[in-house]
């Protein structure tokens, strides 16, 4: 009988995921070789949008032509720009910023809704359906004026898009390898994992997971221990390519800005790691 006593109890690794998913790319979405990254989350505000925009800038500074995406926002502001005015994800603005590219909104950010609510109830209360054939088609139209794509998904995983659709089908639609962010808290444990059995059940190759710090350390001793130790917990399941701190203004605008995302994810992730994630997207 096979010994299993320091065999793991989930049926998953993102050490055996990376380059060996099979990818589920729709056949419309483009050619295979397309390059980038699709940026998802154990759960919304676990800074999806800062490790996208950090690695979208530390791109820029390494000459790579990229381009960024957020196929589906909610919460968007009002922008007009060339006789154009539609609901615009302020995290499409700061992706566009980092990778300092003037694409059109409709491909950045090709669906977008008022209320900050989850995208199917959002899209259910305005009866405007998420059609993923335009976000299919944006994004088709993006990899083939840029040599690297960062799509930014919304929410987890399992978030609905449509009664049929979850943020893993347009994942696995787009046909890109996905890195996982986590919270670095009690409870990320659950989270985290859970995400990479979906991801494992769904056959979409993982590059690994981030913890990234949104907020200052807790007071209390027993939330810092856990944010000590998660990391090597998770370490036993999952590839964790790093830990990335609590930055105060990250999206602060004006000269330097760009140079600050990009050091912040490079002083923390290894380099040679991002120019393995780039080469290999």
């Amino acid at each position: 009988m096979r010994d299993r006593t320091n065999e793991g109890p989930f049926p998953f690794s993102c050490r055996t995921t990376v380059g060996k998913g099979k990818r589920s790319r729709d056949k419309g979405s483009g050619p295979g070789t397309v390059r980038g990254i699709f940026i998802t989350g154990t759960d919304t505000g676990v800074g999806k949008t800062a490790v996208a925009c950090a690695l979208a800038a530390w791109c820029r500074r390494q000459g790579i032509d990229v381009g960024v995406m957020k196929p589906v926002a909610t919460g968007g502001r009002w922008w007009s720009r060339d006789g154009i005015s539609r609901w615009v994800s302020e995290d499409a603005i700061r992706l566009a910023r980092a990778a300092a590219v003037d694409d059109p909104w409709p491909l950045v950010n090709p669906v977008c809704f008022k209320e900050p609510l989850a995208p199917w109830t959002a899209a259910r209360r305005e009866q405007r359906p998420i059609r993923l054939e335009v976000v299919l088609k944006a994004f088709r139209t993006l990899s083939a004026r840029h040599e690297y794509l960062i799509v930014e998904g919304i929410g987890g995983l399992l978030v609905p898009l449509t009664a049929r659709a979850t943020v893993a089908d347009l994942a696995g639609r787009l046909g890109l390898p996905l890195l996982l962010i986590a919270r670095p808290g009690l409870g990320t444990l659950n989270h985290t994992l859970l995400s990479l059995e979906c991801l494992a059940r769904s056959r979409l190759p993982c590059h690994g997971v981030v913890i990234n710090h949104t907020q200052r350390p807790p007071r209390h001793p027993m939330g810092r221990l856990a944010e000590r130790t998660n990391p090597d917990v998770l370490g036993q399941f999952a590839r964790v390519c790093g830990t990335l701190p609590f930055r105060p203004g990250l999206f602060r605008s004006g000269r330097g800005a760009t140079r600050q995302l990009a050091a912040w994810i490079s002083s923390h992730l290894e380099p040679r790691w991002l120019t393995r994630l780039v080469a290999s997207g």
